[in-house]
């Protein structure tokens, strides 16, 4: 299997449990760290899929780098080449096909709930998605983690799979791309060092923002939770976009 492409864009947002989980499985995985000024490589002869991590901003900034990931995201999706896209990098995905991300009208930082959408709705002209398939086995609500400040539609054709009280569109899947708001692979260092570096977020607590006792209260446990949850939709995107057979 050729290796997963993993596109970082800030670098206190590293691959973090998700790393793990690919080296768990043998599964090769290179890095790109835009934030280090480099071209983005539109090759998609020598990977298997890409994924987009987050990042501070917006998709809608004007830096070329965005111009250029937003390229290859229509590239890829042109050819049929799986997709996951995180926070940040689901809004890439979503804009790149289609969809549109705007400013939400205030920010989600926290432990929050997530829950599974049922109901199919198709386009007339599109081929749909059964939801099912990309839910079944899964629990109809998690919790997992959020830090961001913009929102997002799913792209034409695409079908949505989660939502939660602060946000409507918390989760897409269009053909072989993924792309989900929230965060599954956080640690708790991870998690201290945003609320760290990003402090002033939590400074106006609300229902969708939470304060820095409150995410760091029983972290570990919910960290555990947390990737409990990770190998499971990471287990179901790779089957269901054939990378590797569930099972």
């Amino acid at each position: 299997m050729k290796p997963l492409r993993i596109f970082l864009h800030v670098i206190c947002e590293t691959p973090a449990y998700l790393s793990t989980y690919l080296q768990q499985r043998g599964i090769a995985f290179e890095t790109v760290c835009l934030d280090d000024g480099l071209p983005v490589p539109d090759d998609l002869d020598n990977v298997s899929g890409l994924i987009f991590m987050g990042g501070a901003g917006s998709v809608n900034d004007s830096n070329d780098w965005i111009a250029q990931e937003l390229e290859l995201i229509r590239k890829a999706d042109a050819l049929g080449v799986p997709m996951l896209g995180i926070c940040f990098g689901a809004q890439l995905i979503s804009k790149a096909l289609g969809g549109k991300v705007w400013p939400g009208e205030e920010l989600e930082v926290g432990w929050h709930t997530i829950e599974a959408v049922n109901e199919i709705e198709s386009e007339p002209g599109h081929c749909t998605i059964n939801t099912n398939l990309w839910l079944a086995g899964l629990p109809k609500s998690f919790v997992a983690f959020q830090w961001h400040a913009h929102t997002l539609s799913a792209p034409p054709g695409a079908i949505q799979l989660w939502r939660n009280s602060c946000y409507e569109q918390q989760g897409f899947v269009k053909g072989r791309a993924l792309g989900m708001q929230f965060h599954l692979e956080f640690t708790a260092e991870t998690i201290m060092d945003l609320s760290q570096r990003y402090s002033s977020d939590l400074c106006h607590t609300s229902d969708c923002v939470q304060s820095f006792e409150q995410i760091n209260e029983n972290i570990q446990q919910r960290e555990a939770q947390l990737h409990e949850m990770a190998d499971l939709i990471y287990d179901r995107w790779l089957a269901m976009t054939g990378l590797v057979l569930e099972g």
